[in-house]
């Protein structure tokens, strides 16, 4: 007689379903396995099998497949892309992409390595809180951005098991993959040519490494060129949303600017509604440079100029840097550094 349908305790085993279903262990290996027809199982027990399963909430165990199949560990790479929830996908779109593609380039020196990819994510300053994070129980390789300052100490004082790439900020004992810290002065060059003399910068809080090199040298670069520093306008993260609130709360209470320019190409989204809602026109009033080029960028209206890295070169090197240690170990860490470069459409004047 089958079990009753109360749900087991802990990891449901094929054990479990085979007594709840009221069938052979066998039987339940063979439809789990997908082997029912070759094993000539009828396809009522199947059924059985099936609905069994599913109201158990049974999971594979992939350790345990993993020993079964006769691969060792070593050869059964689980690479992880590590990204905050809160941070824009765009990069990670690429950097996914180039790490797919790098992998099935693969030299002689990957030859008989097995690659799963996946992606982890955390809430942003809770990189410590990841499951499998320090014993790699979950994956074992990893490419991990957008992190904030609270995940970098993390990081710093951390022994993480398995090989890292880094991108976006710079650790001592990992690779990383870094933009020229320069991107802010670029973008305050841009607005100077466009006869920009009120300026400001819009990020979000906290900044990150990459975010505060880009407020730094834009500041740096507005203070040199015009003996003053520009305003900064701050909200609470790096979304559209938030960006929004921040430029709308500074043109309400009177802040006047004549050239902006954001962190994120996300930002500059938010900021244009903002400059907009109030009549103000994009560049006529307000030029705006971004940092990113999303792929949706060039669809803002008007086209959103920007200033930053090519992101299938970030991605390019992240896996590059990645592979090297999965296939010599024991290498030194190395940085990357990418350059920047501009990109000038009409939100400048000069598209």
């Amino acid at each position: 007689m089958p079990q009753s349908t109360s749900k087991a305790r802990g990891r449901v085993t094929v054990k479990n379903i085979a007594a709840h279903a009221g069938v052979s262990i066998g039987a339940v290996s063979s439809v789990m396995n997908n082997r029912h027809v070759e094993r000539r199982i009828s396809q009522g027990t199947v059924d059985k099998i099936r609905a069994a399963s599913a109201k158990l909430g049974y999971l594979p165990n992939i350790s345990a497949r993993r020993l079964r199949s006769g691969t060792s560990q070593k050869h059964n790479i689980v690479l992880a892309f590590v990204t905050s929830y809160e941070a824009p996908l765009s990069l990670a779109n690429h950097l996914i992409s180039a790490l797919r593609q790098s992998v099935g380039q693969g030299g002689r020196e990957l030859a008989g390595m097995s690659f799963s990819l996946m992606v982890e994510m955390f809430p942003a300053g809770q990189l410590r809180t990841m499951p499998g994070l320090l014993t790699g129980d979950h994956f074992n390789a990893a490419i991990i951005t957008n992190t904030t300052p609270e995940d970098d100490q993390f990081l710093n004082r951390a022994h993480l098991p398995f090989p890292v790439v880094l991108v976006n900020r710079a650790i001592p004992r990992y690779s990383c993959v870094i933009e020229d810290p320069g991107a802010g002065g670029l973008a305050g060059g841009v607005l100077f040519r466009g006869k920009r003399r009120d300026l400001a910068v819009l990020h979000g809080s906290p900044l990150t490494q990459t975010t505060q090199g880009r407020v730094d040298s834009f500041m740096n670069t507005v203070a040199q060129q015009l003996g003053r520093p520009a305003r900064e306008i701050v909200a609470k993260d790096l979304s559209e949303t938030a960006a929004y609130d921040a430029m709308i709360r500074f043109l309400n209470q009177g802040g006047k600017i004549d050239g902006l320019y954001t962190v994120t190409d996300s930002m500059a989204l938010g900021a244009y509604h903002a400059i907009k809602e109030k009549g103000l026109g994009i560049p006529g009033d307000i030029a705006v440079v971004g940092v990113g080029d999303y792929d949706i960028s060039a669809f803002f209206d008007p086209p959103l100029t920007v200033v930053g890295v090519e992101r299938s070169e970030v991605g390019k090197e992240a896996s590059r840097l990645l592979l090297r240690q999965l296939a010599q170990g024991g290498l030194p860490p190395l940085k990357v550094e990418i350059p920047v470069q501009s990109v000038l459409r009409a939100s400048t004047g000069r598209g």
